[in-house]
């Protein structure tokens, strides 16, 4: 049973799984990829993978200096034995493997045929990222080794807020060099794309608070870009919620980050336009779900999926929003998950024309439409998983003291756990601490602290450097 990504029972899991890792590329050297020895140790590293997605969404492994490494640590024993595969690897210009949850057979059996080339065929062939594209392998990703990165995702707090902000970051930078590639009519990087998600996923498993806190305290300077994120972080949330896992939830994760491509071609000068949008370029805003389909669509090595996502996030549960279609029933499930999110996230962001949202606002305006343009049962589970004040929303209580939402509250949606950070006088508590807005008195039955409104984060507020955007 595997407990913590950084014990001793997991790394005892990798450690044979990088022998049979090991085995598995000598074999198919020997007898190719046919041979019964090969499929009987694809499926044995399939068995083992499986034991290991059963507590994390991916597994990273890194090569510092001559030593193989997992969770911080080099594994010393193990590299001894293994010199002459870690050269050749580092020979291929391997810094970095992760394995994603949903591999499959045939992307194992294209690993071991790419680490089995010589690194000069690699070189002609483009490369190992190249190779693996060309190979359909979608779940096995070649990184470099950052400068201080660490291949788990354990950790104090400190190391779990680090290790978000750099997410935030990396997905980010993606979203704008998608842009890039889309004007300039080359592939998106599905690779990164999948490896991204899953780094989102395993924060969200791990501890949802600190990635909806760092995200909902984001800068707004690129709408579009932080606003994709949002929007798979929120449908992520959702969809967990529902229990969907694995491969599956990397799919629609996928799907909701790149839901707005079609927009990522329009002109800035039409996405932060102030004033009342001209007829033409109101239809090329209402253009944007077809033209990300169809982006989306040519792009192989993304699921169709997330062409759907593009084509109907507008649409509406009643399908009377846009674009329109000839036929067909409600949209997809996906779809409708995205709509909420984006939906959400347009709220509660700063726009060209509409200031930020309050989220108890947001809120009403999201029942409103409940049932009619966003799906009844997907809001309740919305709300359900975020609460009405979600993590990273700052509010003033009853008795006058302010502080910031950490976690949302499974019981009642309007009464999170917050950390109390300025005292009802306006004093800023020394030593913050963490109040349950669920606790009653004991004497009279009523609740000892209730949110009076939230608050906008201004540069008046300090908040504790933990909780800085990234």
């Amino acid at each position: 049973m595997i407990k913590d990504p950084a014990g001793n029972e997991v790394r005892a899991t990798v450690e044979e799984l990088i022998k049979e890792l090991f085995a598995a590329r000598q074999v198919n050297k020997n007898y190719g990829p046919e041979h019964e020895l090969t499929k009987g140790s694809i499926k044995k590293l399939l068995l083992r993978l499986e034991a290991i997605f059963s507590s994390q969404p991916e597994i990273t492994l890194g090569i510092i200096g001559d030593e193989i490494a997992f969770a911080k640590e080099p594994l010393y024993e193990l590299s001894k034995h293994a010199q002459e595969i870690i050269a050749h690897l580092k020979g291929l210009k391997i810094e970095r493997i992760s394995f994603l949850r949903g591999v499959e057979g045939k992307e194992l059996l294209s690993f071991l045929d790419i680490i089995n080339m010589s690194s000069e065929a690699v070189e002609k062939s483009g490369g190992v990222n190249r190779l693996a594209e060309s190979l359909g392998i979608k779940r096995i990703i070649f990184s470099r080794l950052a400068s201080g990165s660490s291949s788990s995702t354990a950790g104090n707090e400190a190391d779990t807020n680090t290790l978000v902000r750099q997410n935030i970051q990396e997905t980010i930078q993606f979203l704008e060099k998608t842009s890039d590639d889309i004007k300039q009519n080359r592939k998106i990087d599905a690779q990164l794309a999948y490896l991204l998600i899953n780094r989102i996923i395993s924060n969200l498993l791990k501890n949802k608070e600190p990635l909806l806190i760092l995200s909902s305290l984001k800068s707004h300077d690129e709408y579009t870009f932080l606003h994709s994120l949002n929007v798979a972080i929120l449908t992520l949330v959702q969809a967990e919620a529902l229990g969907i896992e694995g491969a599956h939830l990397t799919e629609i994760g996928v799907a909701a980050l790149l839901h707005d491509s079609g927009k990522l071609v329009l002109s800035g000068d039409i996405i932060r336009k102030k004033e009342k949008l001209l007829p033409d370029e109101f239809g090329r805003i209402r253009q944007h779900p077809l033209d990300g389909a169809k982006i989306l669509f040519d792009s192989s090595e993304i699921n169709p999926l997330s062409a759907l996502v593009s084509f109907e996030h507008h649409i509406g549960y009643n399908s009377q929003g846009y674009p329109q279609r000839l036929y067909g029933g409600k949209p997809n499930l996906v779809s409708m998950m995205v709509s909420i999110a984006d939906f959400y996230d347009a709220l509660r962001s700063k726009r060209s024309y509409h200031d930020e949202m309050a989220p108890e606002k947001v809120y009403e305006e999201i029942t409103k439409v409940s049932g009619s343009q966003l799906h009844p049962e997907l809001v309740e589970n919305f709300f359900s998983v975020l609460g009405v004040y979600p993590p990273g929303t700052l509010v003033e209580l009853d008795d006058k003291s302010v502080g910031l939402v950490i976690k949302e509250s499974a019981f009642d949606i309007r009464r999170p756990q917050v950390e109390l950070l300025y005292a009802a006088d306006g004093q800023k508590i020394k030593d913050p601490y963490v109040v349950n807005l669920l606790e009653k008195d004991k004497n009279s039955g009523k609740y000892k602290l209730t949110i009076l409104k939230s608050l906008a984060v201004t540069e008046k507020i300090d908040l504790p450097e933990k909780y800085h955007s990234p």
